[in-house]
Formats: structure tokens, C-alpha cells, sequence
């Protein structure tokens, strides 16, 4: 099970529940690892623990920087103390896709960036996000930036503020507008920082499947 490097506690996970009246899509995390079992923190829905029974069929997805990986299996156990958590034995592969990107939505949240230059930082600039992935953004601002160029980039996102160093991959004027639309890779960033990422598109993914829109 060599994926199971991959896994580790604190991981953000999406739990998908394949059967039963809480069939659906939830965001979760990873409590433990052990050789044969993992366990899952027990997602919430509306503020409220989601009652998903033993028995239950679920598929577990998790992403690194080049690929997404999932599972099926079924809920062993469910614990409830100390902490809320799902047990699944691990399987001895993983489906694993390659993806030169990761799932991006549309989202709208506080950007800014300096430019790196060989003199140091320029002045901070303003944006707006106009869609969010794991592995990058793309963002409309007024100020022209340059393709291939590094920027150091402030999300602000509802799990808190990134900083991280990105680079321009995409330039291109907005018709009928003075504003540019950029689009950026993360650049060195930590996996603690792509984990808020990754856990903000989740919630956003949820969202718009209830909306219907995906």
C-alpha cells in the first residue's frame, strides 16, 4: 500500500456517501493511520454530526500535488468517543488520476499581490478571485502583470489568510473592460496552505451540487 505515505493526520478528505437517506458529499479529515484501518473524523452538515450508520458504502478522496486519489469501502465502526470518528479498512490500491491541475470552481474571494522584482517587492495591488483550485487561481485586476513573472500572493479565505509565492501562467485583456484576467500557479507552497485550499473548494464543490449546478 504505497498510497498510504500519502496519508497522513489532519489531511483534509472528502467523504462521499453512496447509499441511504445521507447520500451526498461531505468535507472531513484524516484522524489516524494504522496498517489496515483509517479513520475519518465524522462530518457535519448544518452544524449537526451526519448519523452515517455502519455498513454504510462511502468513497474517500484525497489529492496530492499531481494527482487525486479514491477509494470505496464500507463504515466498520463509528466511534463516538472521544472524538466522532468513521473506521474503513484500507484497501490495498487506490484509483489514482493525474491531473495537471486540481477540480477548480468558481470562487470571488480578497486577492492581493506584489510583483518580484530584481529590486525587491513592489507596491501591493488589489484583485478579485474569479475561480480557485488546489494547484492555482485565476484572478481579475487592473494593474498588467507579466506572463511567466513570480508574484507573492494574500488570499483571504474563511479558513484564514495564505501567503505564497505564485507564478503568471495566463494573461489576457477582459473585453470591453480595463481589468486583466491572471492566471496563477502556487509556487513552493506549503501543504498546510493547500489544505485550507483544498478544504475551501470542497465546501464551495458542496455547494454548488445542492444548487444543482455541477
Amino acid at each position: 500500500m504505497s498510497y498510504k505515505k500519502k496519508l497522513s493526520f489532519g489531511l483534509a478528505v472528502e467523504l462521499t456517501v453512496l447509499e441511504g437517506e445521507y447520500e451526498g458529499h461531505y468535507r472531513s479529515r484524516i484522524e489516524e493511520v494504522g496498517e489496515r484501518l483509517l479513520s475519518v473524523g465524522v462530518p457535519f452538515e448544518n452544524g449537526e454530526l451526519v448519523p452515517v450508520r455502519e455498513g454504510t458504502k462511502v468513497k474517500i478522496t484525497f489529492y496530492d500535488e499531481t494527482a487525486v486519489y479514491s477509494f470505496e469501502g464500507k463504515i466498520m465502526q463509528r466511534i463516538a468517543i472521544p472524538l466522532p470518528i468513521l473506521v474503513l479498512v484500507l484497501p490495498d490500491s487506490v484509483e489514482k488520476v493525474q491531473r495537471r491541475d486540481f477540480v477548480r470552481v468558481p470562487a470571488s474571494f480578497p486577492v492581493t499581490f506584489r510583483m518580484v522584482t530584481k529590486e525587491g517587492l513592489s507596491d501591493l495591488y488589489k484583485a478579485i478571485m474569479l475561480d480557485l483550485s488546489g494547484g492555482g487561481m485565476r484572478f481579475s485586476t487592473p494593474v498588467k502583470v507579466e506572463n511567466k513573472s513570480l508574484l507573492y500572493a494574500q488570499l483571504s479565505l474563511p479558513y484564514g489568510e495564505i501567503q505564497t509565492p505564485v507564478r503568471v501562467c495566463r494573461v489576457f485583456n477582459i473585453e470591453d473592460t480595463k481589468l486583466y484576467s491572471v492566471s496563477v500557479q502556487f509556487h513552493e507552497i506549503s501543504e498546510r496552505e493547500r489544505d485550507k485550499i483544498i478544504r475551501c473548494v470542497f465546501d464551495i464543490q458542496r455547494a454548488m451540487r445542492k444548487k444543482g449546478l455541477v
